[in-house]
């Protein structure tokens, strides 16, 4: 009995020892954070390393860094070439087809309110000052991007090189892609309108036969996941062609290079 009361003892002392050493630590601490904020009020927050560049070049440099491109296809510049993925829309002209500063704040933001399933993340971490930039830089992206060039039509091929459509095929597509109103929207060559994606060399961009296709029946289905009924978009569904039309449609977009 006499070891027991004797080893509480030590205990009890060994605790009144760590809660004193603990305190007195928590006075010091909370005197040195008082002090360094005393020493630091007032003093400008660091400078931005980027606040001298021209708006549009600290754009490019959010664009960057947010990692855009790796679901975007766009030019960084006018004398770049295309780069990126094709998770998302191509952002080719995108300065001509999407001015609504307010739309594209929300689509930066949350994306989800704009177009509910989208595979886009949230970049509400981004300042107001930051949106600003991107949405300036982003609107520089129009049809002066696009040096006018002719494609260069092949017939596409598969892994074994052999020939996935005909000419006959390809040749139906471009005409149907002119009579079904495409044209009016998308520039190929020194044809059409700037309202849409430039699809002179579509088929560079890597997209599959299968992405085309859907594309094609229901422009938001390859952007979103889930029903689209009811979201508003500037491309309209072609689901109403037959499928012979749609494949004939996809063999003309996957010609042009």
């Amino acid at each position: 009995m006499k070891n027991f009361l004797g080893n509480l003892l030590i205990v009890l002392s060994i605790l009144v020892t760590l809660g004193i050493l603990g305190f007195e630590f928590m006075q010091f601490t909370n005197s040195f954070s008082a002090s360094s904020l005393q020493q630091t009020a007032g003093l400008p927050n660091p400078p931005d390393p980027n606040e001298k560049l021209a708006l549009i070049d600290r754009g490019r440099i959010v664009f960057q860094q947010s990692g855009c491109q790796a679901c975007h296809i766009a030019k960084l510049t006018k004398d770049s070439p295309e780069a990126g993925g094709p998770i998302g829309p191509s952002f080719s002209n995108v300065g001509v087809r999407r001015k609504d500063t307010d739309w594209l704040t929300k689509q930066i933001m949350a994306p989800q309110t704009v177009a509910p399933g989208t595979k886009m993340p949230s970049f509400a971490y981004l300042s107001n000052e930051q949106i600003k930039t991107l949405i300036a830089y982003v609107g520089t992206m129009d049809q002066n991007y696009y040096p006018v060039t002719e494609p260069n039509l092949q017939i596409p091929k598969d892994a074994n090189k052999n020939p996935r459509y005909t000419q006959e095929m390809i040749d139906k597509g471009m005409n149907l892609f002119n009579s079904n109103g495409c044209i009016g929207c998308h520039m190929i060559g020194k044809q059409g309108a700037p309202l849409g994606p430039n699809l002179t060399h579509e088929a560079l961009r890597g997209r599959s036969d299968e992405w085309q296709l859907n594309h094609l029946k229901d422009p938001l289905s390859v952007y979103v996941l889930g029903p689209t009924d009811g979201i508003q978009w500037i491309m309209p569904k072609f689901g109403q062609l037959s499928e012979e039309d749609l494949k004939a449609l996809v063999a003309y977009l996957q010609s042009l290079h």
